[in-house]
Formats: structure tokens, sequence, C-alpha cells
């Protein structure tokens, strides 16, 4: 996974490839010494034209100071273009200083109505409700937005006196929760759910816990995120988060789905909306022997191969309505740019492992 800053930075350059027709696009480049989070280089006949983007992930609206920084930023590299892209809106400070310099101002959010599968999905899980009648039509839906009990954090606490927290992405501790097992037999998805919850609001929290004399087995279905042993005690958290529930006779695990990024021009109030799929968010040069991931759900590859314009992946992790996703598959390079680079050491050292895992399968045909 990345930071929140990256991803939106990644989303940015994104809308700016896709919208630029033949222009460069590159995200995090320092241009001398100074670093910009997205740069476009463009040429119209012998011209050459120089765009500069700030991206901000902040809670508060941009202010004039923020502007005004910027802009002299921008101004020593004598771009032609500024442009300033914040999630969190502008103040009228900052649209004056934008204004009088000739800043462009957008803001990026996300339209959670319009839920679609991005068709670059990747491999998908769907089961049929075992439930459902054997000829009943196949139907899948979104139902209306409401507000549901999430569990963000999750905490195991042993006997040593150590603890271990559960990944927080919601495919990983949604498998660990269900795939790790209790003295009793109970799995912590049936600790959690086995305690009544009250109606929350949206963003209310609580704090559970549950403890356990004498400290009883612990037993995950691997220890790539944390030991087995013995637990003493239990904690999580519950918040109160507007969600849609899944409609229909198919499981389908939630973050296949995604909704569009709109992002709109402050200043003249026009918005475009784009698809995920539609946005590349890495680049086309992958290597060997390297790691990338990509979102909706979350997936993580190693690139095997690049044998002139095809790639062969292994699909080393990702896990879906309960279960963990492997594969091995080929596929055009045009479509390597929609997977980001692994950065995180620890991740690449679980995913080495992983992959390793994965080729001892496959030598025994298990795989």
């Amino acid at each position: 996974m990345i930071k929140d800053d990256e991803y939106l930075e990644r989303l940015v350059a994104g809308i700016h490839t896709i919208t630029g027709d033949a222009a460069d696009v590159q995200w995090n480049e320092i241009i001398n010494g100074r670093q910009f989070d997205v740069v476009v280089r463009f040429q119209m006949g012998t011209l050459r034209y120089l765009v500069l983007i700030e991206v901000k992930n902040r809670k508060r609206p941009a202010s004039a100071s923020d502007l005004d920084a910027f802009v002299s930023k921008a101004g020593d590299q004598r771009a032609n273009k500024a442009v300033f892209v914040t999630a969190a809106g502008f103040q009228e400070g900052a649209k004056t200083v934008a204004l009088r310099h000739g800043v462009d101002l957008f803001t990026i959010s996300f339209d959670l109505d319009e839920l679609t599968i991005p068709a670059a999905a990747g491999a998908m899980v769907m089961r049929r409700n075992p439930d459902a009648p054997a000829d009943a039509e196949t139907q899948l839906g979104i139902g209306e937005l409401r507000i549901v009990a999430s569990v963000p954090s999750f905490v195991v606490v042993y006997d040593t006196g150590a603890r271990a927290t559960l990944p927080s992405e919601p495919t990983q501790m949604n498998y660990y929760m269900d795939r790790t097992r209790l003295g009793d037999g109970r799995s912590l998805m049936e600790v959690v759910q086995g305690q009544p919850i009250m109606t929350l609001n949206e963003g209310e929290r609580l704090q559970r816990s549950e403890t356990f004399r004498p400290a009883t087995a612990l037993v995950p279905p691997d220890d790539y995120f944390f030991p087995r042993g013995r637990a003493k005690a239990l904690e999580w958290t519950i918040v109160g988060t507007a969600s849609r529930m899944i409609t229909g006779n198919l499981k389908i695990d939630p973050s296949l789905f995604a909704g569009r990024v709109c992002y709109t021009n402050v200043l003249t109030g026009d918005v475009s909306r784009f698809g995920f799929d539609e946005l590349p968010l890495g680049t086309r040069n992958v290597k060997p022997g390297s790691f990338y991931f990509g979102y909706h759900p979350l997936m993580y590859y190693r690139c095997d191969a690049v044998n002139g314009e095809l790639v062969t992946w292994t699909l080393v992790e990702s896990f879906q309505a309960g279960e963990l996703i492997r594969a091995r598959f080929t596929q055009d390079i045009i479509y390597a740019s929609h997977y980001i680079p692994v950065t995180d050491r620890a991740i690449q050292a679980r995913l080495e492992r992983r992959f390793a895992d994965y080729e001892a399968l496959v030598a025994r045909g298990e795989g």
C-alpha cells in the first residue's frame, strides 16, 4: 500500500496522462533541487511548455499563504502554468491569489453514488449463495447508503505482554479475522459478532474487548502478519461508517466496487469524472523480479518476465470473499501502467515469502 498523499498525487498524474494527448507526465519529479508532485511537459509546434502541479491531501482548505508559496516555487522554474489541487477546497484568499497569478485551482473528490467493478480488476472471485434456488437468475446489486458498524482496528494481547495489530486493510483484516481460531473454536470474526452492537451515528466510535482467564490458544492461518500463541485479551474499535450493502444471490468482495474520481475546476465550475480503471497510476517500465500492486481489490503482483509487448505476472496475494487468491498469467504491457511499484521494505519481504511459498506449491502440482 501507499500513503494517501501519494495515492492522491498518482491519481492527479493519471488524470493529466489520459487528458494530455501527447504530454509527458511525471510523478514526484525533482527540478533544480525542488520537488514537484506532478510535472507535465508538452510541445505545440516549436514551443515547449512546462506545467507544475501541487497536490495537497490536508483536511483544512488551502490558504493564501499556501498559494503564495507555490507561486514562488513554480515561478523559480519559469513554469508556463501552475496548478494547485486539494481534497479539502480553498479559502477565499487562496482564490484571490490564484486569480492574480493565473494559477488553476482544482479539487479532487470521489463519487460513491455510481459504483462499478473496474474492467481492469484482474482476478475476481464470485460465489453463488448456496441457499438460492439452483435455477434462479444471477443477481448482483448495491443497496442504499446507510450507517453500519465497521472494525478499523483489532489488537491481540498475548500472555507474554506482546501486542499484535491485525492489518487494517479490509480484505486482509476480514481474511485473518475469519480464519484465525481461538482455543474454544471461535474465529475472531465470531468474537466481534457475538457482542451486541448499539445503533451508531456516522463517525461514532466504541471500544470493545474480551479477556481470557486463563489465556487461550490463538492460531492464525499463517504467520505473515501476526504469530500464533496464547491470547489473554482481544481489543477492537467499532466505528459507524456510511456504506452500501451488496444485494443479490452472489457473494463478492465489497472492495471490488469503485466509485468515480471527480476533478473540479474551482474557478470555472467545470467537472471531469473518471473511472479508476481509466487512470494509469504506475508505469509501463516494469522490472522482472519487482513487486507491484493494484486497487479494487487490493492485489499484489510480481513481475516475472517482460517479453516484447507481453508481461508475465504472478498474483502473489489477494484476499477476496474470505479466500487467499494466487495465480500466474500473461498480459499485454499496455496494462502495466495500472500497477504501482511496492516500495515498502516490510511488504516486499512478505511478498518474497509469499512468492516462494507459491513456487513451492506449483512445484508440488498444487498451485
